[in-house]
C-alpha cells in the first residue's frame, strides 16, 4: 500500500527508480526512513534521485514530523572575528545541544522574540523599531517597506519613540502571521499607539494603525508577553495604572488579551486570586517588587502566568477557563537557584520542564519526579530564545 499522500501513478515511478538504484520498492524505502534520524534521512538524500524524492516528498515529511516531533530552539548569534562581524540565527536541538541549522542574516544586533512557531521574529536590530521576520527554511527575511505605520509617521519627529511591547503569532483559522506591536515616548502617563502587520511572502509588508489597549502594559520584557492560539496576552502594568487608570480597579496579574484575527482587543483577564492579593503589599512595598515575580510562558499550547517571589517557591498557574478566568497551580518548585531569575520554557511530556536562567544563560531541565537539575545548552543571551517548530527534514542542507 502506498503512504498516504502518493499517487498510484507517482507511487509505480516510484517502484521503477527506487528498484534501479537500490532493489527497494517504495513502500519499503518510506517506512525504513521513516524510523531513521532526521540527520540521516538527509544524509540519504544523496543516494540517488529517487531516495530523494522519497525523502523530500510532503506526505514524508510530515509524517517523519509526527513519529520525530524534535525539540528546537532559535538563539541569535553576532561573532566578530578579526573585525569582520556576522551575525544571524542558530537553530538548535536541545536533546543533543548540536547546532542544525545556521542562519546568517544582516540584522546586527538583533533579539529572538519569544514565540512558538516556524517563523523567527527578530526585533530591535538597528532601529529600536525593528521587526523581521525569518524562514529558517529558506533563509528569506521579511521586512516591513516602512519603519512606522502612515498614520504614525508624525511620531517619529519626536525623537523618544520607542517599541514598548511586540507579539508575534499565527491565526490557526486562516493560517496567517501577525505582528502586533504597541509604540510609546517612555512616559509613564501616556497610552500607546498600536500598530499591526500581516505577514507573507507575496507584497510589501506594511504596518497598519489600530486602536490600542487602554491601558498600560508591561514594556521591554518579552516574557510578559505570549501567544497562544491567535490570542496575544499581555501583562499589564501595575506600576504605571497610577497615571492612567481612570479609577478602574486593576490588580497585579491583570492581563489584556488581543484577538489576531480580528484584530480587537478584549476584556480584562484576571490572574490567580494569590497573585492578586499582591496589591495589599503596596502599603510595605514598592509596585516594581510587586511586577518583578510575574512573567507569562506558553507550555504545551496553556497560558501559564508564572509567580516567583524571592524566598518563596515557584508558582505556575495554568488558566483552565478563559471565559470564566479561571486558573489552577499545577506546580510549586523549589530552586537552587533565585526563582526570579528563571523563567518556564518547555513543558514535556516525561514530567520535565526546560527552564531559561536568566544570570547564566543556560536551558536546563527539571525533572518533577526526582527534584534534579540537568544543564542542556548555552544561549548568548537569555533574551534572545525561541522555540522553533518546523520540521527538520525541511532544513535541507542545513545539518551541519
Amino acid at each position: 500500500m502506498a503512504p498516504p499522500g502518493t499517487s498510484r501513478r507517482r507511487g509505480r515511478r516510484g517502484r521503477r527508480a527506487a528498484g534501479r538504484c537500490a532493489g527497494l520498492p517504495l513502500d519499503a524505502l518510506f517506512e525504513i526512513m521513516l524510523r531513521l534520524p532526521a540527520r540521516d534521512v538527509c544524509r540519504l538524500r544523496a543516494v540517488c534521485r529517487s531516495w530523494r524524492a522519497v525523502a523530500s516528498d510532503r506526505a514524508f515529511v510530515d509524517a517523519h514530523a509526527s513519529r520525530h516531533p524534535g525539540l528546537y530552539v532559535a538563539a541569535s548569534f553576532s561573532d566578530d572575528d578579526g573585525g569582520d562581524e556576522s551575525c544571524g540565527v542558530d537553530i538548535v536541538d536541545l536533546s543533543s545541544g548540536d547546532i542544525v541549522k545556521t542562519i546568517y542574516t544582516d540584522v546586527s544586533g538583533s533579539r529572538v522574540q519569544r514565540t512558538r512557531l516556524d517563523l523567527v521574529c527578530l526585533v530591535e536590530g538597528p532601529s529600536p523599531l525593528d521587526v523581521t521576520m525569518l524562514d529558517p527554511v529558506t533563509g528569506a527575511t521579511y521586512i516591513p517597506a516602512k519603519s512606522i505605520s502612515a498614520d504614525n509617521e508624525d511620531l517619529l519627529s519626536s525623537g523618544r519613540l520607542i517599541m514598548e511591547s511586540c507579539a508575534f503569532g499565527k491565526v490557526p483559522s486562516t493560517g496567517e502571521y501577525k505582528v502586533v506591536r504597541l509604540l510609546g515616548s517612555g512616559n509613564p502617563c501616556e497610552l500607546y499607539e498600536c500598530e499591526i502587520m500581516t505577514v507573507n511572502s507575496a507584497g510589501a509588508l506594511q504596518w497598519r494603525a489600530i486602536q490600542g489597549p487602554q491601558l498600560p502594559v508591561c514594556s521591554s520584557n518579552n516574557m510578559r508577553s505570549v501567544v497562544i492560539n491567535g490570542v496575544a496576552y499581555f501583562l499589564l502594568d501595575y506600576s504605571r495604572l497610577y497615571c492612567s487608570n481612570d479609577g478602574l480597579l486593576i490588580r497585579p496579574g491583570n492581563i489584556v488579551p488581543f484577538d489576531l484575527e480580528t484584530e480587537e482587543w478584549m476584556g480584562i483577564l484576571n490572574g490567580p486570586k494569590p497573585v492578586a492579593r499582591g496589591r495589599d503589599m503596596i502599603v510595605i512595598s514598592s509596585t516594581l517588587e510587586i511586577m518583578e515575580p510575574l512573567s507569562l510562558a506558553d507550555l504545551n499550547g496553556s497560558l501559564v502566568m508564572v509567580h516567583a517571589v524571592y524566598g518563596s517557591p515557584m508558582d505556575l498557574w495554568f488558566l483552565s477557563d478563559l471565559e470564566q478566568g479561571l486558573w489552577v497551580k499545577k506546580y510549586s518548585i523549589d530552586f537552587e537557584y533565585y526563582n526570579n531569575n528563571a523563567y518556564p520554557l518547555l513543558l514535556l511530556d516525561d514530567e520535565k520542564i526546560v527552564f531559561l536562567l536568566w544570570g547564566t544563560n543556560v536551558l536546563q531541565s527539571y525533572d518533577l519526579k526526582d527534584d534534579t537539575y540537568t544543564d542542556i545548552l548555552v544561549v548568548p543571551d537569555f533574551r534572545s530564545v525561541g522555540i522553533y517548530t518546523g520540521d527538520l527534514l525541511s532544513l535541507e542542507g542545513g545539518l551541519n
